[in-house]
């Protein structure tokens, strides 16, 4: 059974009333082409997570995105201002579980971990810039890296 995130998070959302969702025009859902062990991986979280060395996110409209390299090694910061940010400023590994991934790639229950994952800033209102510039750009930069599975990280 899958979770609708979106309106529990709208109806628990401060400051009140709740937020307007947006409700794409397609499902960008598809079923799995091959088994997960034969995979490859990549992570997209919406905490804006950067690593040090990059630009930081802007709150609020910052449509975006970080290319990550999927070193677990490398040092990351959250700009998102959410919060409910505490745990996620003492381990970024909460919303971009990247050592899990390895793990998970090493046990092989996941085929591979593609050589890196992207972050963008949540809560990004123009809905357009989205889904006309992020997405299709992100989904460019994941075919180059013949990622199979893209697995979004909620933040």
């Amino acid at each position: 059974m899958a979770l609708d995130y979106l309106p529990i998070l709208a109806e628990n959302a401060a400051p009140k009333p709740p937020r307007k969702l947006y409700r794409a025009p397609r499902i960008g859902w598809r079923p799995l082409g091959r088994p997960l062990n034969e995979m490859r991986v990549s992570l997209v979280t919406s905490a804006a997570v950067r690593q040090t060395r990059q630009r930081a996110f802007t709150a609020g409209g910052d449509a975006s995105h970080r290319r990550i390299a999927a070193d677990s090694d490398i040092e990351v910061i959250v700009d998102h201002h959410s919060p409910v940010g505490r745990d996620v400023r003492r381990d970024a590994e909460v919303v971009f579980p990247r050592r899990a991934l390895r793990e998970l790639a090493r046990k092989g229950v996941v085929g591979s971990v593609a050589p890196a994952h992207f972050s963008i800033y949540g809560g990004i209102a123009d809905h357009d810039a989205i889904t006309e510039r992020l997405a299709p750009e992100l989904t460019r930069r994941l075919a180059a890296m013949r990622v199979d599975l893209a697995l979004m990280v909620p933040y």
